[in-house]
């Protein structure tokens, strides 16, 4: 019950555009909202462990642009 959904933190942000990709490049995530997260599952099925690529596009209110990219491990 701890670490269930993935989300971006953070202050000062106006837009976001957060996408997460499973080890073939295929998109399972996507959310504009970042009261809204990833929690592991792709229509609705639980993913498989593994490592997954996540993908952050953000403006911050003064207009600078912010992007990030990492990997994120899933572990059930």
């Amino acid at each position: 019950n701890n670490n269930d959904v993935l989300y971006v933190r953070g202050g000062g942000v106006s837009i976001i555009h957060f996408m997460v990709f499973d080890k073939w490049g295929n998109l399972v995530f996507e959310s504009y909202d970042m009261d809204k997260g990833w929690d592991g599952t792709y229509k609705g099925k639980h993913m498989n462990t593994g490592v997954y690529v996540y993908r952050m596009d953000a403006t911050l209110k003064n207009g600078q642009p912010i992007f990030q990219s990492g990997n994120v491990t899933l572990f059930r």
